[in-house]
């Protein structure tokens, strides 16, 4: 018997007959191994596992499993359907045939869905079997994630096109710390702004690259690079917020300031309740995010700053869709999705009505992903509604541009509303419909 970190343990390959256990999840890696485990286990035939500790200790056990050799797990449920761990299902699928049994009670210390994992390390499976459901993996291929949570009651809306043949979806930014840059609205229009942003020449030290660092690590090149700028007295600009004594009241429209995609629960629209400043395409922003840690460097979402669009929560347990009016700053915390080039402009409505039915969170949530966030990627994934006449189409786009202007003048709908909830549905033509 051993006492030691899994992935610090060198064993033999393929030696073992049977692995059992309850491999943590939700837990860290050791810095100093973290990025030679994830080359090792990190992917599968070019799909990513997501760098957790039950996907990577599930990963080295099958090479340690003998042929024919079993490996049985207690593990999160999250893996059978999210895209991070696409690579972990098709590594189980290629190398094993998996059972999943879904456990009724697990520990008090836990709120998540467990599930048992049975995977005999037998060669290519034919299917996957989840909760006594046997699910042949080429249906399971019909949808993008290699999901196994897909029944034969939707694998037919797999069969045509996707939503990413018509949309991009992508999330926004972060911007580093919300309360110097986003500014809430107040029913009037107007807005307070308690700080001045002030630019100034920052000289550049290796102690500070090293602590803005992923990991805080940095090549030995870059370091050389840096430890020279530093001799020379070189600088990098950089923003001072400096809290005003009395903030200003200010009212939007302004020309310093941009209407923020903040996530929220309505659905069809929302108007704007935020505002971040703007002053010279985000200048202060920019500056602010490439003088802190490594992770505020990329812009996400930045190309699709301003463009019309469909947002929703990222966090929710239903997919709480709204339309994104022309002139907004993306936020990270509300997704986007956008037409793509050379489509025609009334797809966006289209698409539009069929995320707001039942339907579609219900593929959404069981099928693409069952966890509470809703990644653009998950949005792509949904089936395009092929099976939708021409003509109820173009019906379906009317009647939803009708209820987004009611919804701009005024009128709240929500997920029970007669046009979406109990009028929406699926009939045996499986068309879907809004009224």
């Amino acid at each position: 018997m051993k006492c030691n970190d899994f992935f610090r343990e060198h064993f033999d390959k393929e030696q073992f007959d049977f692995i059992v256990g309850n491999p943590p999840f939700g837990g860290t890696f050791d810095r100093e191994i973290e990025d030679s485990i994830d080359r090792l286990y990190g992917q599968w035939r070019a799909c990513n596992l997501k760098k957790e500790t039950y996907s990577f200790f599930i990963a080295k056990s099958l090479d340690l499993l003998k042929r024919n050799g079993t490996l049985c797990f207690i593990s999160s449920d999250t893996f059978l359907t999210i895209n991070t761990m696409v690579g972990l299902r098709k590594r189980l699928a290629d190398q094993t045939t998996p059972v999943v049994k879904h456990l009724e009670s697990f520990s008090e210390e836990t709120q998540y869905a467990m599930v048992v994992l049975t995977a005999a390390k037998t060669g290519s499976a034919n299917a996957v079997t989840v909760d006594g459901t046997i699910m042949p993996v080429e249906k399971i291929m019909l949808t993008d994630n290699f999901s196994w949570q897909l029944t034969d009651e939707f694998s037919k809306y797999f069969e045509g096109a996707k939503l990413t043949d018509y949309i991009v979806c992508s999330s926004g930014m972060t911007v580093g710390k919300n309360e110097y840059f986003i500014r809430k609205l107040l029913p009037d229009g107007s807005f307070y702004e308690p700080y001045e942003f002030i630019f100034f020449d920052d000289p550049i030290t290796l102690e500070k690259e090293i602590a803005k660092a992923r990991l805080g690590k940095l090549s030995p090149r870059q370091k050389e690079k840096i430890v020279l700028l530093e001799r020379n007295g070189e600088t990098k600009r950089n923003v001072c917020v400096a809290k005003r004594d009395v903030p200003l009241t200010l009212h939007f429209p302004h020309p310093d300031y941009k209407l923020y995609n903040k996530s929220n629960g309505n659905i069809v629209y929302a108007p704007p309740t935020h505002v971040v400043y703007w002053k010279d395409d985000g200048d202060a922003v920019m500056t602010f995010r490439m003088n802190g840690n490594w992770y505020l460097h990329g812009v996400g979402g930045q190309k699709f700053f301003g463009r019309e669009g469909l947002t929703w929560q990222l966090i929710s347990t239903r997919l709480n869709m709204k339309y994104l009016p022309t002139g907004y700053i993306l936020d990270s915390g509300a997704p986007c999705a956008f037409l793509r080039d050379g489509i025609e402009p009334d797809e966006l409505y289209f698409i539009f009505a069929w995320t707001l039915t039942p339907l579609a969170t219900k593929i959404l949530k069981q099928v693409i992903n069952h966890t509470v966030n809703i990644q653009g990627k998950d949005v792509e994934r949904l089936p395009y509604p092929w099976w939708v006449s021409v003509a109820t189409k173009k019906q379906i786009v009317a009647r939803i541009k009708n209820m987004l202007m009611e919804a701009q003048q005024g009128r709240k709908f929500f997920h029970e509303s007669k046009e979406i909830g109990s009028r929406s549905r699926v009939n045996e033509k499986r068309r879907f419909l809004i009224t």
